[in-house]
């Protein structure tokens, strides 16, 4: 093996990351320290192989990786309690879980819609323009303390609908580091929006 194949990270070339190549004890302790350069050297190594392997799963790539972000939104939100003894195990687990709760979280809403639209027909609160304006003011708030650059690359895939291919060519930045931004955003969005 040459030393360029051994020292670039794992997953570029399309194959599963090998732990053997991949300082993951020291990931994990300049995680929980705050380390955002080790978070961002775990997420761009793990990142593609893990949207692969979960897609496997739901049919989707936009929904594997909103899956993916979310388990490197939740391991950053809880960084300083994070033990691993195995990260490659870890991951992969953890966005399997993930995949398969949201798996079963969209079938009782397939099997709940027709009697919600049934009961939102004959109750619809009368508040509920009033409700909606709150929440997105509550959306602007929060994307207005993030990052110039973690706001643009929210604003481009999540409000134009861009990929994540399309948003790094807009921003002259790979899209694995679209990936790292948009992770960053949804762990600053989701705490804004949790009802108080």
């Amino acid at each position: 093996m040459s030393s360029s194949t051994r020292h670039r990270p794992a997953g570029e070339d399309g194959t599963r990351p090998s732990a053997s190549r991949v300082p993951s004890h020291e990931w994990t302790d300049r995680i929980r320290a705050g380390d955002e350069a080790a978070f961002e050297a775990m997420f761009r190594t793990y990142y593609d192989g893990l949207c692969r392997y979960v897609a496997t799963y739901l049919g989707s790539r936009d929904i594997a990786e909103d899956v993916v972000q979310g388990v490197f939104a939740r391991i950053w939100e809880d960084r300083a309690h994070w033990m691993v003894a195995d990260l490659q195990h870890y991951l992969y687990a953890a966005v399997r879980r993930r995949a398969m709760s949201q798996f079963r979280r969209a079938a009782v809403r397939r099997r709940a819609m027709p009697l919600l639209a049934l009961e939102g027909a004959a109750n619809a609160p009368a508040d509920a323009d009033f409700e909606a304006e709150e929440l997105r003011q509550r959306l602007e708030r929060a994307l207005s303390t993030l990052p110039p650059r973690t706001r643009a690359a929210f604003v481009l895939s999540r409000n134009e609908g861009l990929s994540y291919a399309e948003a790094a060519s807009r921003m002259a930045i790979s899209p694995k580091t679209i990936g790292v931004h948009i992770s960053r955003a949804l762990t600053v969005l989701r705490k804004a929006l949790l009802p108080s």
